[in-house]
């Protein structure tokens, strides 16, 4: 049996792969590394001018000095054109200086002359003993040069834009010159328009994504900053977006005002806020301040948790905002009483954790309902409890239980669970905690929804 050396170098294993095969030596050849050079360099330009001038430049070091013009009939009339570029290689002489691709309105519209014949027809020419003066288009500026190649150049099926190439020899180009011309000059003008396209594509990115950063800077604006002093408890929140901006969105209100009826007073009823839009990104997050502008624009105190997700609904519901929802957990806090009257719309029951670690953890969904805006009538109910020294009140949206492992399996109301058990209690440590087994679930797996936790810790 034959033994294999593991290790081939690269030379060795192209000579066994050619045995027997006659490989023609091209190492003599001087234009070869011009032409890997110039497609390798054009593959890396970003914008269409510096396609053109790598072009340009290696065209002149294969075949030597020529002119060169370039003109466009898009949306012009017969034998109207423009000169988007004019060049004489042999010097940096450039009779456009304007930019085609930006400057379009800014250059004149030529009618008739020589070139106003040729763009009538979206044939190639050649044409030897050329004698080019006193044109409509370009005066003298061509007069030097006795021969031309005319290439139209095809967009979409049509001869929108034209190659002049010149020399100043009378009969500079051979019919074989012009056949290689077709095809060069037409797969150069279908990569400028590429070229032309992809940066068109990451401008218009760009402006997209600074779009986005102003909304989701918007939207984080609307997020409590910093989070509120209510007597009695501490809050600790985590906020992750799957983008920039998101449609995870929490709130904490004073609902009662000084003796003044001015300033809000920490010592009376809080409204808190957990609510998730449905998807992410800027609509989500259009949403999420819809809702804020919605339940600060609440006309008066309420008396029932209930009470303000019937508002929220009957407002989003009317604004009929096709495929999109919200899912909420709305509670009153009396820090006097410790009572917590809640009630949900779709949301994720929270979690009230006892106090110490390995303390028990209790599901609040003894109320549900549909979530805000999917019907116009719907109506939601509450429920109460007292809140007692010790407990942790765990609020989330679907991002933490529905994230998922890299074998898609999902974190689950059961992770948090198991998070919880395993930490003191302490707001910090409860979100320290799920946000560490949540990170080891995922393992590296991308979240596909924004994140939320808030621990409220009982004091």
């Amino acid at each position: 049996m034959t033994q294999v050396d593991p290790v081939t170098s690269p030379k060795a294993a192209r000579d066994e792969a050619l045995a027997g095969m006659l490989c023609v030596d091209t190492s003599g050849n001087p234009r070869i590394p011009i032409l890997m050079e110039m497609v390798g360099a054009m593959s890396r330009a970003v914008d269409p001018k510096e396609v053109l001038r790598i072009f340009s430049s290696r065209i002149e070091e294969l075949y030597g000095p020529r002119g060169y013009v370039s003109l466009s009939t898009r949306g012009l009339g017969p034998g109207q054109y423009k000169i988007t570029r004019l060049l004489h290689l042999d010097d940096p002489f450039e009779l456009a200086a304007a930019d085609p691709w930006q400057d379009w309105d800014d250059l004149p519209v030529h009618t008739g002359g020589f070139f106003g014949e040729i763009v009538r027809s979206a044939y190639p020419e050649l044409i030897h003993n050329l004698s080019l003066r006193n044109d409509p288009g370009v005066g003298d500026a061509l007069a030097r040069y006795r021969s031309m190649m005319a290439i139209p150049l095809f967009d979409d099926g049509e001869p929108l834009n034209w190659a002049i190439f010149l020399r100043d020899e009378p009969q500079g180009f051979t019919v074989e010159e012009l056949e290689q011309a077709i095809l060069r000059a037409n797969l150069v003008g279908t990569t400028v328009k590429n070229v032309l396209i992809a940066k068109q594509l990451r401008e218009a990115h760009a402006r997209i994504r600074a779009e986005v950063d102003h909304v989701a800077t918007i939207q984080r604006a609307l997020l409590p900053n910093p989070l509120p002093d209510i007597p009695g408890l501490k809050i600790v929140a985590s906020y992750e977006t799957f983008d920039q901006a998101g449609g995870d969105y929490y709130d904490f209100r004073a609902l009662d005002n000084r003796g003044d009826g001015r300033d809000p007073d920490p010592t009376g009823l809080w409204g808190i806020l957990i609510a998730d839009a449905s998807g992410h990104g800027p609509a989500a997050a259009v949403v999420m301040a819809m809702l804020h502008a919605i339940l600060h624009a609440y006309p008066r105190r309420p008396d029932r948790a209930a009470e303000v997700l019937d508002h929220a609904n009957r407002h989003l519901a009317s604004k009929q905002i096709e495929s999109s929802f919200v899912t909420a957990f709305f509670a009153l806090y009396d820090p006097r009483t410790r009572r917590l009257t809640y009630a949900r719309a779709g949301h994720n029951p929270p979690l009230l954790k006892n106090p110490g670690s390995g303390g028990s953890v209790i599901r609040l969904e003894a109320v549900g309902g549909v979530p805000l805006g999917v019907l116009d009538e719907t109506t939601y109910e509450d429920a109460q409890l007292e809140l007692q020294p010790g407990q942790t009140l765990v609020l989330y949206t679907d991002g933490i239980t529905e994230a998922r492992s890299p074998d898609g399996a999902m974190f689950g109301v059961g992770g948090i669970e198991r998070a919880l058990i395993e930490c003191t209690g302490d707001p910090a440590c409860v979100v320290q905690s799920i946000t560490d087994i949540l990170h080891d679930h995922e393992a590296g797996v991308r979240p596909n929804d924004d994140q939320t936790i808030i621990a409220i810790g009982v004091e």
